[in-house]
């Protein structure tokens, strides 16, 4: 019922992208060009909301110091977005192998084994046959395919397979049926054992299936919620950060974990490599994980088009950022890259000169590597792979002749690969399915973020932390907003504050009041006495004898007549593609506050007290977030419980209350537990 009445009850400047109190502008869906997009953070150019398809260029930094600390912050920021900060609860079955075949230099068995409970990751593990002593342990590379129909059981054309040799892109009809399968075999003869494991909806994946992991929204509208759960790309599931991507990478980090442990694996030596989507995984694992000791994405990281599938998309991924910035938090593991003629072209001019300049901040440019093959269309063919073959011999120290060729190997299919059979059924899957395990899933985050009564005082600080940090990444967006607004103040009629966009219309306001102040003089003597910020319609009276900032108006940045947020243009309507590049509406208006409170106490050194209703009290509590030091209170009308549900409310990916992992991290009273554990004092005034 409150939720209800909150929603019924919401001013419409709150509610929509315009507001009551003064003007409604027409449509301008601009927002402004930050140093993180490629600007000099100077400007405040229009532009549109950012999609995949923009260009993303990246600034290296000044000095290793600044770029780690820049690093660390993309780390968790990516980390945010993959939903492993904190890491799920993973199921702690162990692997099922069976079905051993030895082949001509190596040997292929079916393994698959959970991830999230009720999940399986499955695949061909691919081992040398080469005996070697007990103590010898072999190193490991991860095989996470792209977009070829079907996957690990990838069989191309007749057609295709006789234009790969051809054009000399295959040397071997096997190789050119399934390139995927080549390229395991040849590591495997190398000396390494190979996890080639399926994306979400391919070969032996089904529980989610191809449709609803990779082609949402173009075969009809999105499942509803029941009361088991609720699917993927709902609004509840964004705000708890479950999305395909996440998903994805998350079966990546439980492999880490799972085919580590094999007695002959040398878990110190792990790469990942894939091409297309599968060097999508592979970078973005690589930057999370530091268990990977380095990663070959061919055919992916550019400037260019960023990823174009619901797998390689996520909310809050791209906010300020792009590929090729975070490829470099690699640095300084090895890193390889290959280009071909489609969005990578551009990479030997425009990304990769940057990529060794970031490498060359820890003194090794030599450790990233692109191999441009531009005269190929998208692909990992054979030269591509070879050009991996030798990146992976150097990696490890192999000790191989280079270049290494592949040679002709025995072509498995669909029936001899999978994992499923009598005495291995295959899992529960469906949209059924689908429900349950986010909603277990998103179950485990509550009861971890709940303030621990058993746990005593290190587990709480370590919720803290985690609750900072994501909440952090959530609202740093913000500061981007600030920087490219013009803000003014007028001293007549009446103090105020304008923020305004580079076309003059104005997004927000405050006007000032001095209350029980007569005369100038006494307004001067009282110009570093304490401040209070009032949003919107505070019911407990405000102090006498002190400065009063009021908020009278708080747009958003991308004016809109609507009633919910701008979404970029995309056939497939999943938040990532609008939220993966730039940051929710709430957090853009948070910006506009920010910026109109830097002007407002910018010469007083007072602490400030904010007085808001319960509607503002994000915009309240984000400010003291943003601008840790000078807001001493935070007064809020109501009680506790009357926050909560804050954001749950959001019922729509386009609805004005919708902010992407809020859920993830406690809601609004989350946010306020952080702002308190930092030194904000956080009153209910009931």
């Amino acid at each position: 019922m409150l939720n209800l009445i909150r929603r019924i009850s919401r001013p419409c400047w709150i509610r929509r992208p315009v507001h009551c109190l003064t003007v409604v502008f027409a449509i301008a869906a601009t927002s402004f060009v930050s140093e993180a997009n490629g600007d000099d953070g100077n400007s405040s150019k229009p532009i549109a909301l950012r999609d995949l398809n923009g260009h993303f260029p990246v600034k290296v930094a000044d000095s290793l110091a600044q770029w780690q600390t820049r690093a660390e912050a993309l780390r968790l920021q990516t980390k945010v977005a993959m939903a492993s900060h904190p890491l799920p609860i993973f199921a702690s079955t162990k692997p099922v192998i069976h079905g051993r075949r030895e082949m001509d230099g190596y040997s292929i068995e079916k393994i698959y084994f959970e991830s999230l409970p009720g999940l399986f990751v499955t695949g061909s593990l691919f081992r040398p046959l080469e005996k070697t002593d007990q103590a010898t342990r072999r190193p490991v590379v991860l095989y996470a395919h792209g977009h070829w129909e079907n996957g690990r059981f990838h069989e191309a054309s007749p057609r295709e397979i006789k234009q790969q040799i051809a054009m000399g892109a295959e040397r071997f009809e096997s190789a050119a049926t399934n390139m995927l399968q080549a390229a395991c075999v040849q590591l495997a003869r190398m000396g390494c054992i190979v996890f080639q494991y399926d994306m979400l909806g391919y070969a032996d994946s089904q529980q989610i299936s191809f449709q609803r992991a990779h082609r949402y929204g173009l075969m009809g509208p999105n499942e509803p919620t029941t009361q088991t759960g609720w699917p993927l790309y709902s609004a509840t599931a964004e705000s708890y950060g479950q999305s395909v991507m996440a998903i994805q990478t998350l079966n990546t980090i439980r492999a880490i974990d799972v085919i580590g442990s094999l007695d002959d694996v040398d878990a110190s030596r792990m790469v990942i490599t894939g091409a297309s989507g599968g060097g999508t995984q592979s970078f973005i694992a690589a930057a999370i994980e530091p268990r990977l000791t380095g990663a070959f994405p061919a055919v992916m990281v550019s400037t260019g088009m960023q990823g174009g599938c619901t797998c390689e998309n996520a909310c809050g991924l791209r906010v300020g950022t792009g590929n090729v910035e975070i490829a470099a938090t690699i640095a300084p593991r090895p890193l390889g890259l290959t280009a071909a003629n489609d969005w990578t072209k551009t990479m030997p001019e425009d990304g990769f000169p940057e990529l060794k300049q970031f490498y060359g901040l820890f003194g090794k440019p030599n450790q990233v590597e692109l191999n441009a093959f531009i005269h190929f269309p998208h692909n990992y063919n054979h030269v591509s792979r070879t050009a991996m073959y030798g990146w992976v011999n150097r990696t490890f120290g192999l000790r191989l002749e280079e270049p290494v060729l592949e040679r002709d190997f025995t072509l498995l299919g669909r029936d001899e690969l999978t994992v499923w059979d009598d005495e291995h059924p295959s899992p529960p899957s469906g949209i059924d399915f689908e429900r349950e395990l986010l909603a277990k899933w998103a179950g485990d985050i509550r009861a971890f973020i709940k303030p621990s009564t058993s746990g005593g005082e290190t587990q709480n600080k370590k919720v803290v932390q985690v609750l900072r940090e994501g909440w952090t990444t959530i609202l740093n967006p913000a500061l981007a907003i600030v920087s490219s607004l013009r803000v003014t103040s007028e001293k007549t009629p009446a103090a105020s504050i304008h923020a305004a966009l580079s076309t003059g219309e104005t997004v927000g306001r405050l006007s000032m009041t001095m209350a029980g102040i007569d005369n100038d003089e006494n307004a001067q003597r009282n110009e570093k006495s304490l401040v209070v910020l009032a949003l919107g319609q505070p019911t407990k009276p405000l102090p006498g004898g002190r400065k009063t900032w009021r908020l009278q108006t708080l747009d958003d940045v991308f004016k809109s007549t609507s009633d919910g947020q701008i979404l970029v243009d995309q056939p497939r309507p999943a938040a990532s593609y609008t939220y993966g590049y730039n940051a929710p509406q709430m957090v853009r208006r948070l910006g506009v506050l920010v910026a109109l409170f830097d002007e407002a106490v910018k010469t007083t050194d007072a602490k400030i007290t904010v007085s808001t209703d319960a509607e503002h009290a994000f915009f309240a509590t984000g400010l003291a977030m943003l601008r840790p030091g000078k807001i001493a209170a935070v007064s809020i009308d109501g009680t506790a419980q009357n926050l909560d549900g804050f954001f749950s409310v959001a019922n729509s990916i386009t609805d004005p209350d919708f902010v992407p992992h809020s859920l993830r991290y406690g809601d609004l009273p989350g946010l306020l537990r952080v702002a308190e554990e930092s030194g904000t004092q956080v009153k209910f005034a009931e």
